[in-house]
């Protein structure tokens, strides 16, 4: 299966996840692990589905909008199903709320670079079960030298309260062509924490050495710092104070 088949079948896919067991369906994911840029299209494909499912799921129609609608509609004799006028109705709804998202939907704040969204996307891909990892492991050290060997980012020593987690897995990706890794733990309260790691090399944006800079972008609050030829991000669903907890 090549990328433009592949892009043709996940087109069709349903953002609840409950096609991922379908044969067909299983065969284009996996196309889409294999290829960073459709990958990249699947993910903006299934958030932009979710964001036009949860608009119409939250708008009320307003009283007389089935009448104003049909008045305004010229057709050659009536319309005497209503299936039919309450389809046109509907449609002419659904419209106008993609032409609302794509003229007025907010883009991701600037906070983070984009290296970091990327990293973000490729964590919620992961707890989606939408991705895998490259290679799972309960010891993060197993993961930090399985990356090590497969020449990706990976950090010296672990932030002194990820080494008392235990890790998931671990995934590598490119950003402009630059390797990026991520190693995901789980938290005590079982939620997860996320490490990722880079090059600091240009286009990277250059974090200064010292204290981490914690940026809330949503629901994920993030903590970017530089050691050495590294940058390193850690991310988690929450807030800055509860992410602060992680760097002492």
């Amino acid at each position: 299966m090549d990328n433009r088949e592949a892009k043709f079948i996940l087109g069709a896919y349903r953002p609840n996840g409950q096609d991922a067991g379908d044969p067909r369906f299983s065969e284009a994911l996996e196309q889409a692990r294999r290829d960073p840029i459709l990958e990249r299209w699947f993910l903006d494909s299934l958030a932009f589905d979710a964001a036009i499912t949860e608009k119409l799921r939250a708008t009320e129609v307003p009283p007389g909008l089935r009448e104003s609608i049909l008045a305004g509609v010229k057709v050659s004799r009536p319309l005497r199903s209503p299936f039919v006028k309450w389809a046109i109705a509907a449609a002419l709804i659904s419209m106008a709320i993609v032409g609302s998202l794509i003229w007025h939907e907010p883009r991701k704040p600037s906070g983070l670079a984009g290296w970091q969204n990327r990293a973000l996307d490729i964590v919620s891909a992961l707890v989606r079960n939408e991705s895998s990892f490259d290679a799972q492991s309960h010891n993060a050290d197993e993961l930090l030298a399985w990356l090590r060997v497969n020449d990706a980012p990976a950090a010296q020593t672990l932030p002194q309260e990820l080494e008392k987690l235990e890790s998931l897995g671990c995934k590598t990706f490119s950003w402009n062509g630059i390797p990026v890794s991520v190693i995901c733990f789980t938290r005590p309260d079982g939620g997860l924490i996320h490490l990722v790691a880079t090059n600091a090399v240009a286009p990277i944006k250059r974090t200064t050495k010292g204290q981490p800079e914690l940026v809330q972008q949503g629901q994920w609050a993030t903590a970017t710092w530089r050691e050495g030829d590294k940058i390193y991000m850690l991310a988690m669903e929450g807030s800055r104070d509860q992410l602060r907890a992680y760097l002492l």
